[in-house]
């Protein structure tokens, strides 16, 4: 049984879709959120360097001070050579981090502030070295001088640093933030069509199953030629028919038919015009019974009607009526033209007049049945006119 439900289709389409679209749209956040990491990791190294550096200049001058004060101290002496190479490698390491830098205006800016510390710190290290190398003249003069130097360096080019610093620090900050924002709404979105999708699904899946359950059913309990009821399906309706503890009993009848001279009438004229008036012939007996009554094609051409709630004189009543509407149909054979009268032998029996259970009323219809032949076919033979009386 193919399922061609559209809505089932779509539903499955916007799960696929949703799914992709989620493992896309949360591969672009983590990227976006990464990147926003690795650059924040890079301003924090670019202010490590940097405070580095200031640090290493700053104590510089103090080790220079405190040697000049102390006549030459040795031990400010070596202090100052270890912050000296601290200043000079926190330098590369600013120069390096700004070569790995984007192209752009904001890397112009960052570098010409780099040179510019760089050039100044040459001039800063030379005059504190002449004073470390033993020459005291004029060395209030030189250290006044170099810390007005040490104060340009932080005034002229740390300050626009640590503006850069504190615009990528915000910018960085407001796009993760954005990000983050952005997720939470997709999320919710991505729920909200998951939960509609999947309950689309579980909707048009239940149809689905329901459909082929009622198919398969029908399949299992329907003759296939006829339509009819078939033997199977008989077996539920005498579970029902005979009861249980729970549900009283009520009455029912049963009619057993046969059409007669049916070998006859399948020599004649094949198998196919044989099938053609079994599944006309069943047609005719559904036209002719109750929407409550069950028709059970028994085997061959042999059927059974199964009447609720009928005594035996309602019983006999739709014998004679189907029986009459068979003898007057005009059956064709599959070219199209008519084919000879047929007419059905019936016999009929109820429940409780001619049997405790199902299977003894059932011999009785098939007993009846067979007089019903041996008396000539195309006639009714059921209860005796005073049994069961009238209900």
């Amino acid at each position: 049984m193919g399922v061609r439900h559209f809505g089932f289709k779509l539903a499955v389409g916007i799960l696929f879709a949703v799914v992709l679209a989620t493992y896309g749209f949360y591969w672009l956040g983590i990227s976006n959120l990464h990147g926003n990491v690795q650059q924040l990791v890079e301003v924090s190294n670019h202010l490590k360097y940097g405070e580095s550096f200031h640090s290493a200049i700053h104590s510089m001058l103090l080790d220079t001070e405190a040697f000049y004060h102390s006549k030459g101290k040795e031990g400010y002496r070596v202090a100052y050579v270890l912050h000296r190479d601290k200043a000079e490698t926190s330098l590369a390491q600013l120069r390096a981090h700004v070569a790995k830098l984007p192209q752009g205006k904001a890397k112009k800016m960052v570098i010409k502030n780099t040179e510019g510390i760089a050039q100044a710190f040459v001039d800063y290290k030379k005059s504190l070295d002449r004073i470390i190398d033993g020459d005291f003249s004029r060395g209030g003069e030189c250290l006044d001088r170099c810390t007005s130097r040490f104060n340009s360096i932080f005034k002229k080019y740390y300050v626009h640093l640590h503006d850069h610093h504190a615009d990528s620090q915000t910018r960085l900050s407001q796009s993760s933030q954005n990000t983050w924002r952005t997720t939470n709404v997709v999320f919710v979105v991505q729920l909200v069509v998951a939960v509609l999708a999947g309950l689309l699904v579980i909707f048009y899946l239940d149809r689905v199953v329901l459909k082929i359950f009622s198919f398969t059913e029908r399949m299992a309990y329907s003759d296939k030629l006829t339509g009819l009821h078939n033997r199977a399906a008989l077996e539920k309706v005498i579970l029902f028919l005979d009861g249980s503890q729970d549900r009283p009993r009520r009455r029912y009848g049963l009619l057993m038919l046969d059409i007669d001279l049916f070998k006859k009438f399948n020599d004649t004229y094949g198998h196919l015009a044989g099938d053609q008036l079994l599944k006309d012939f069943a047609r005719v007996i559904m036209s002719n019974v109750r929407t409550q009554d069950r028709v059970v094609r028994y085997g061959g051409e042999e059927f059974l009607v199964v009447l609720e709630a009928v005594g035996p004189q309602e019983a006999m009543a739709a014998a004679e009526n189907l029986r009459a509407a068979i003898e007057s149909h005009q059956f064709t054979l599959p070219d199209g033209k008519a084919a000879p009268q047929v007419t059905v032998s019936l016999g009929a029996a109820t429940y409780p007049d001619d049997g405790e259970s199902y299977h003894q009323v059932v011999d009785k219809a098939d007993y009846r049945l067979y007089q019903a032949k041996e008396q000539g076919r195309n006639q009714v033979v059921g209860p005796p006119p005073q049994a069961g009386g009238q209900d």
